[in-house]
């Protein structure tokens, strides 16, 4: 009778305990997926570039130290599938009110995600006390990207100096094959390991970007760089 007793009080508190345990991953799959749902509907309402028809993969969402969800992923900004998914990181307050949003759409952008992804993108990550704070990428530097001194005019009174022989005109509508160039203001521009439109893409260039030219390919590709070269665009994608 009383290992009757004994056994039974044991199965109602095993019983118990994995009703609660349900109950808490029932309530912890909700919250992420509340989470979820608010960092998608951000990052579809302020991204940059961003379009109806983007596509998101591989979301995830983690529940961080001090409470609240990191929402991670990848989105498609224009849907195409010729563009690439670009990483994201949404950090969503524990209230809800509050998301900040992460996404690596240029270079400063994409150094800022890789830290909060590497930061926050697991169970319990984030900061661990009020006081903590995360590690902020650096600086980025803009001097490479600096336009060039223009070369001092030649010295006065230069006699027997001849002048120099009249360049070819170049065909309406060419690109330089050495000099600088301006990508589209359009839209981001694929930055393509070889001059063909199968080249993996190395990284995203932010619009507006003045990257110097340092040779031409058939088909009109370009390789392109900053101080070095870098890699290949499409004359289309660019301007002088």
């Amino acid at each position: 009778m009383l290992l009757t007793l004994l056994t039974a009080a044991c199965d109602d508190a095993e019983t118990k305990r994995r009703r609660l345990q349900a109950e808490q991953a029932a309530r912890v799959a909700a919250e992420a997926g509340t989470a979820s749902r608010a960092a998608e509907e951000r990052l579809r309402a302020t991204a940059r570039n961003i379009t109806p028809a983007a596509r998101l993969r591989g979301v995830t969402a983690h529940r961080q130290a001090l409470g609240g969800y990191a929402v991670c992923g990848q989105v498609n900004l224009t849907g195409a599938m010729e563009d690439p998914y670009l990483p994201f990181v949404s950090v969503v307050s524990a209230n809800g009110e509050r998301i900040e949003q992460f996404v690596a759409t240029g270079s400063a952008e994409a150094t800022r995600t890789y830290v909060e992804t590497n930061t926050r993108c697991f169970d319990g990550g984030g900061p661990t006390s009020a006081r903590s704070v995360l590690p902020l990428p650096p600086v980025p530097d803009t001097a490479a990207t600096a336009p060039a001194a223009a070369p001092p005019p030649p010295a006065p009174g230069a006699a027997g100096s001849a002048p120099p022989p009249a360049q070819p005109a170049s065909p309406a509508g060419s690109m330089p094959a050495q000099g600088s160039v301006t990508t589209t203001a359009a839209h981001p521009v694929n930055l393509r390991s070889n001059p063909a439109g199968g080249g993996a893409v190395l990284r995203v260039v932010p619009r507006g970007t003045r990257l110097r030219v340092f040779a031409e390919a058939p088909g009109g590709w370009y390789q392109v760089g900053e101080t070095e070269p870098m890699g290949w665009i499409h004359g289309s994608m660019l301007e002088r």
